[in-house]
């Protein structure tokens, strides 16, 4: 199981937490991955400055932008599943 967590504190949630959960969302129903992987929001993971936070397993994501979920789903979460794991935070 891949847990995937998005910050919905507040300035996360102005720079675009709402967008990166629903394209998250989305890629978890594509890939047809609901039984493998935990989507959910957390509150403050004390980055705030740095933009949309999400933990992907043991990874910490900073400043990401709703364009680069696929990529990072792809390369964190696929990847994973299919045995490659991850790349790791950044």
């Amino acid at each position: 199981m891949i847990a995937i967590e998005v910050c919905v504190g507040s300035s996360c949630f102005l720079r675009g937490a709402e967008a990166v959960i629903r394209i998250l969302q989305e890629l978890v129903e594509r890939h047809g991955v609901k039984a493998e992987v935990t989507l959910r929001g957390s509150f403050c993971m004390e980055s705030c400055t740095q933009g949309v936070t999400i933990r992907i397993g043991p990874h910490l994501h900073r400043g990401v932008f709703p364009e680069q979920v696929p990529a990072l789903f792809a390369r964190e979460v696929l990847s994973e599943l299919a045995g490659g794991g991850g790349e790791g935070g950044r």
